[in-house]
């Protein structure tokens, strides 16, 4: 086992539970988050959105506040599922290298991308580089 196989091994199981952190912790603050976006804190994120549109940032699409509290607990369980299946391949990973694994590790580290985790994600997705150039 060289020194890239290790650091790889690393990289990805760590990513992957920075991953199930950081979604955890959004997905135990979607509940809050619904009862402010109720509360009159609704015309601060739609505020938001429009300064948004106007400086061009992007990142977070427009939805209706009764839509946003769906959409908030779909992206931490797909953070979630994304950070559960980088730990499952870096265990194996470590023990056995195939090019399945890296494959679906490279998946995990997709879908941490997609729920705006960008560290994980990007730990995740190097590691599995440095896995697939061994």
């Amino acid at each position: 086992m060289n020194s890239h196989h290790r650091i790889a091994g690393v990289l990805v199981v760590l990513g992957g539970i920075l991953g199930l952190v950081i979604s955890s912790i959004s997905l135990s603050m979607v509940p809050f988050m619904a009862s402010l976006l109720g509360y009159g804190y609704g015309i601060m994120w739609q505020y938001g959105g429009i300064m948004m549109d106007k400086y061009v940032l992007f990142g977070y699409p427009q939805f209706g506040l009764n839509v946003m509290s769906n959409v908030m607990t779909i992206w931490s369980l797909i953070g979630l599922v994304g950070g559960s299946v980088s730990v499952f391949c870096g265990f194996k990973l470590r023990r056995r290298l195939t090019s399945n694994m890296i494959f679906i590790c490279a998946i995990g580290g997709l879908l941490l991308l997609l729920s705006f985790c960008w560290l994980p994600s990007l730990m995740v997705l190097v590691g599995s580089l440095l896995f697939h150039f061994e």
